[in-house]
C-alpha cells in the first residue's frame, strides 16, 4: 500500500522539481505554498535536507528513502 503522507523523522528522497535527487528528513506536514509551486496551496512537507537546507515540497514530490544494507546493519 502506498503511503501518501509521511510522519516526522521519515527519511525521504525528492523525486521531482528543483531539489530532485536530494535526500532528507520530514520535519512536519504542511498545507501551504511550496518551493516548486509558489502560486498554489497544497499538502506537503517541510523537510530538512542532508545539506542543511529546509524546503517545503508537495506530498507527491517525495518517495521513501531506501537505506543501504550497510546503514541497516549500523
Amino acid at each position: 500500500m502506498k503511503t501518501l503522507m509521511r510522519k516526522r523523522d521519515d527519511q525521504v528522497r525528492i523525486a521531482t522539481g528543483k531539489y530532485r535527487g536530494r535526500t532528507g528528513i520530514v520535519e512536519s506536514n504542511e498545507f501551504q505554498k511550496t518551493m516548486d509551486y509558489p502560486d498554489q496551496l497544497s499538502n506537503g512537507f517541510q523537510a530538512m535536507l542532508d545539506t542543511g537546507e529546509v524546503v517545503i515540497v508537495r506530498w507527491d514530490q517525495v518517495t521513501a528513502r531506501r537505506l543501504s544494507r550497510l546503514q541497516l546493519l549500523w
